[in-house]
Formats: C-alpha cells, structure tokens, sequence
C-alpha cells in the first residue's frame, strides 16, 4: 500500500517532526511503500538521524508549496494519506486519511462564536469587504504594507447589496519577478469570462492599479467569485521573493489590494484600516469555513493529548482518537547515587510557548534564598539567532547572577542524557503565569522532555496545567504544582525526603514507559487498521531483522 505522510515543516525536527517520522518508520516497517511529503529539500538520512528513527526504504517527496485547497489532488496518489503538520489542514482525496493534531487551530461553533460570524458576513456584504479563497497564501507584511501571494489562480469573493448593478472594483496587484523575465500576464475572470487583462512589469516593492467593473448579468446572484490568473514561479530558484532565499512556495502575483469602488467600502477603509485596525484584522479572520470541510475528508482524527482533544472537542464538536507521541524511554538508564540538581530542558526562545526558564530562575532563587544548599538547576536547550531570542536568553543569564545556575545552550545530547540519568528533580513551567481558558496553545500540548526525563530517572515537579498532568499519577509517579509557594513546597519535599523521591524516582521510570515507542506502534497499527489497512507481517520481520 502507497502511503503519504505530510509535514511541511519538516527541517525543524521538532517533537511534531519525530511524532510524524515515527509513523513513517512505523509503516515501513509493516510493509508499505511510504513517502513523506514536505516543500524543502531534506535528506533521509539526516532527519533518521536527528530523530533517532529506522527511515529505511522511505522516501522523500518536495512539491512546491501551494495553498492547501490545491495540494489535495496530490494526496488522491495515496492509498493513506496521513496529514502530520502543524495547523495544516490539506483537504485529502485519498480513501483513507489521518489527522495528527498537536493542537486544533480555532473555529468557535458556541452560540456567540455563529453570532459573530453572521454579524460579519453582513459587514463583508454591506461594506462590500473582499474574502480571499482558494488559490491564496495567507497575508505577509513588506515595508508597512500587506499583501498575498496567488498560486496561480487566486479566488476572490465579493458579496454586493445590489444584485443586478454593475460592480466597479479596483485591483492593486505587484510582480516581484526578475526584470529580465519580462512583463507577466494577469488576467481576471468571473464564471470563466475574462474580464480584464494586463502585463505587469517587476514592480518590486511597487504595484500596479486596475480599475474595471463586472457586468450587472454577473451580479444577479449577490455574489462575484473573481479568479485572478498568472504563471507561477519558485523564488528559491531565483534567490527568493522578497529577499527570502528559502522561500519554496509557488507563487503568481501579490495581490494588495481588491476593493469596491463605492463610498460604503470607502467607510470600511477608513473604519477598519485606518482607525481601528484590529477590527479589520478580526473581520478579515473570520475562521475559513473551507476548514471544516476539509476536516471532514479525515477518516479519523488522531490528537497527540487528552488535553488536545478537549480543545479539540470544544473548537471542532468533535473528539479523536488519542494517540500519544512516541518517547525513546530506552535510551535513558539511571544511574545512581543521583546528584542534587534540578533540571530544566527546552528551547531558549521568546514567545508565546516559551519553556518560561526566567520563572525557574526566579523560583530556583526563592529556594537558595530560603535556605536551599548545595543543589544546582541546571537549564538545557537549543539557542535561535533572532535578536529577541538572543535577548531572552541573556535576560536569563542576568537573572541566575549569583546563584548556582549552569547554563547548557546548544549542548551537545551527551550532556542531555548524561542530566537525565543523573539529575534528581525535573521541572517543567510551560504556561506558568498564562491562562489557560483563554489562551490554551501556549500550554504544553503533551510534554516529551518530561517523560524523557522520568525514563531517565528524575522525580518530575511539573505545571498542574495544559498536558502535563496526564504524564503522572499525583504522589505515585510525581508531584503536580499551580502557584509558585506549591512548586517550592513540593520542591523541598522531594529535596529533603529521600524515601518519598526513590519512591516517585520508581514510579516515574514505571510511568515512562505508557508513552514509549513500543505503546505508540501498536496503537498506530490498531488505528491503521480499523481502516482496513493490513499489515505486512513478512515485510515488518524482515525489515526489523
């Protein structure tokens, strides 16, 4: 059986990357023929081994990167289709398909969350805003202004109070093309007839403006899909759009703006783009409702958490089918005696889903402040180049002056594995200070450093929010905090109490192994299987030898 398996964010390797490439492995080693389907070229043999995973007679597949409604007639070559990217719902023709979800993107299907979208729905039709369909990346900002790129054919949807009446419309359109491509044919067409054609020269940086107005024998139904029509390109090829060498969408034109000519757009324009912006970034993000269409061509829908599947529940009136991410519990032992260290692994990253160290380092302070001695919190993770995330690191550093806090940024894994089997306690703070109900995606989705650290033998004290509670059993297995006097009181109690941590030390190694690779092909295999996709037993022996 052929099988599709998607990230476009594959280069990443992240937690969601290991959680896709699993499955991969997974198949393959049952027999299938899988590709895994990204934009960016990668080689297998890297991501085997960053991810730590048998990529074996996988292959790898980089079409250019199109809008979503338009990669689906390249999932219909698949007899399984399996979507494990992030918030990227592709619309899948295969006659069987997975969703793997980190954590559901928004659509509010509560009475207030419908009431809002028909309030908005007349504002588009009575202030004559245009929606951006199929055919369209998502909007991009360039010296101060916004702009989206067609992939070739991009719809644009226009509801008009007057039915029957000539519509006048303005287009502000702009080619980033090398000049020496020459000028690039643009038309538009409503219902298939041309109604306006031009060749726009290189504009960088610069657009072109486009009056013309649609047939009143057009308007009758209230509605105008216009399809504005291009040949497309790959900016990488040429170095990038916009000064973006890694850019492997394939684009036509940007598209700046689409616009009524009529004193009610007019009002919109000065109303919401000019005074109150942010009621025109809500009007203009209004959830797609393509979405939940494109939801429905999954035959099952595969969250990565119970805490997922409630948010997914509550955004999408639906539940899925939990299936946990594989964590190699084997590749930590433990050793003893352990050593008084805390420790803390994640990203140095500023942002919403920050793995929130500053909150350790303050914590941590507290403790040494209150007569903790001779421990250490030892903080791990990766570093990013941007200057904000350059600064929160060094924020951090101010932070731990004085104290004894060691500082581990892109350390090699040797030195992760050697904190796990060692360390005494781990911590986790994602989403300490965040709340919960109103902003749920910054919380932790599932938590993989955690139980990594349990297989390894640290006594977790995690965030009693988001995800991580399903990784412990309270007292059995590790301790739960909410408030900052909880996370230090249990801090000490795990610190000062050696029989109650070799007791959670026991319980978290036990633990651990509910989320080991082995749990997660067997459920993957169930799951793939009540699809009526048989494993090939002979072709799984001799692959694993």
């Amino acid at each position: 059986m052929k099988v599709g398996i998607y990230n476009q964010f594959l280069l990443t390797m992240g937690g969601g990357e290991r959680h896709m490439g699993m499955a991969a492995e997974v198949l393959a080693q049952a027999g299938h023929d899988v590709e895994v389907i990204t934009h960016v070229p990668a080689s297998i043999e890297k991501l085997s081994e960053k991810l730590n995973l048998d990529l074996r007679g996988v292959r790898i597949r980089t079409p250019p990167l199109l809008p979503f409604d338009q990669l689906a007639e390249m999932t219909a070559e698949y007899d399984l289709f399996i979507n494990g990217s992030f918030m990227s719902v592709v619309p899948s023709t295969a006659p069987r398909s997975i969703l793997l979800v980190l954590f559901p993107f928004p659509l509010d299907l509560t009475p207030i969350g419908r009431f809002k979208r028909r309030l908005a729905r007349h504002l588009h039709r009575e202030l004559l805003v245009p929606r951006y369909g199929a055919g369209f990346f998502g909007q991009q900002e360039l010296g101060g202004s916004r702009y989206r790129w067609t992939a070739g054919k991009g719809q644009v949807l226009l509801e008009t109070p007057w039915p029957g009446r000539r519509l006048p419309l303005r287009l502000v359109v702009g080619s980033f093309r090398p000049e020496d491509w020459g000028p690039v044919p643009l038309a538009v067409a409503v219902e298939g007839k041309i109604l306006e054609t031009v060749n726009l020269q290189t504009t960088p940086g610069d657009y072109v403006t486009i009056d013309f107005n649609v047939p009143g024998e057009m308007t009758t139904s209230g509605k105008v899909t216009l399809e504005l029509r291009s040949p497309t390109y790959r900016p990488f090829e040429l170095g990038g759009a916009s000064g973006e060498p890694d850019d492997y969408r394939e684009v036509g034109v940007a598209v700046a703006r689409v616009m009524a000519r009529h004193p009610r757009h007019y009002l919109y324009e000065a109303l919401f783009e000019r005074f109150v912006p942010e009621l025109g970034r809500r009007l203009h993000g209004l959830p797609d409702e393509r979405a939940m269409h494109y939801l429905e061509t999954y035959d099952v829908i595969c969250p990565i958490s119970e805490f997922s599947n409630e948010w997914l529940e509550r955004y999408w009136g639906m539940r899925g089918s939990i299936l946990y991410p594989p964590v190699d519990v084997t590749a930590y032992a433990p050793r003893f005696p352990r050593r008084p260290i805390i420790l803390g692994a994640g990203r140095f990253f500023e942002g919403s889903h920050n793995k929130k160290h500053d909150a350790m380092i303050r914590a941590f302070g507290q403790l040494v402040k209150e007569g903790l001695s001779g421990w250490e919190l030892h903080l791990v993770g990766g570093s990013m180049p941007e200057a904000r995330h350059q600064r929160y690191l060094e924020k951090c550093r101010r932070l731990a002056r004085g104290l004894p806090v060691h500082f581990h940024v892109d350390a090699p894994f040797a030195v992760l594995k050697d904190l796990y089997e060692t360390a005494s306690i781990y911590w986790h703070a994602t989403g300490y200070g965040e709340n919960e109900a109103g902003n749920p995606i910054v919380f932790e989705h599932f938590g993989i450093t955690p139980v990594e650290a349990m297989s390894g033998g640290c006594v977790p004290v995690l965030l009693g929010k988001g995800a991580l509670p399903e990784l412990i059993e309270v007292g059995v297995s590790g301790l739960l905090w909410r408030t900052m006097d909880e996370w230090k009181r249990q801090t000490l109690e795990v610190a000062t109490d050696a029989a109650l941590a070799e007791r959670l030390r026991r319980g978290a190694i036990e633990r651990s192994a509910r989320f080991g690779e082995t749990v997660f092909r067997d459920h993957l295999l169930e799951i793939v299987g009540r699809l009526g996709v048989p494993a090939d037993v002979s072709a799984s022996t001799s692959v694993l030898g």
